[in-house]
């Protein structure tokens, strides 16, 4: 038990690194996934590779959910280290007056990634109707 309190801050940097290299193999998985590519009598090339198929606009709504999904996970694994912080002060002040901080800096992170995917959503659902009609 001793040689774990002693160790906390490379069990913090295993757990961290451990969901690093994990979440994006289950956040891209379907970013990754092989679109199936039909041939028919009068396309073209460019829409039989799967290139330009998608509209502008999808497109980057894409890439800014995945960026606000990669912060939203960043934010996440703040709290968690945060708590482990925490839980490993021992009763000592600054030590738990850190781990405070850097959870309600994570949880006001959280929300500001949060209130941002709302807006993108919102933008671009109403770029979306524009451009349809």
């Amino acid at each position: 038990m001793n040689t774990i309190i002693k160790n906390r801050k490379k069990i913090a940097i295993y757990i961290c690194s451990a969901i690093f290299m994990l979440a994006p193999l289950v956040t891209l998985q379907a970013a990754w996934a092989p679109s199936p590519i039909v041939f028919d009598q009068g396309s073209n090339i460019l829409r039989n590779s799967g290139l330009g198929v998608n509209d502008p606009i999808v497109v980057t709504a894409g890439i800014i959910n995945w960026i606000l999904g990669i912060l939203g996970l960043l934010a996440l694994v703040l709290i968690i280290y945060g708590g482990f912080i925490w839980m490993l002060s021992r009763g000592n002040e600054e030590e738990a007056k850190k781990a405070r901080d850097i959870i309600v800096g994570a949880v006001i992170g959280l929300l500001i990634v949060l209130s941002s995917y709302g807006i993108a959503s919102y933008v671009f659902n109403m770029l979306l109707n524009i451009t349809a009609d």
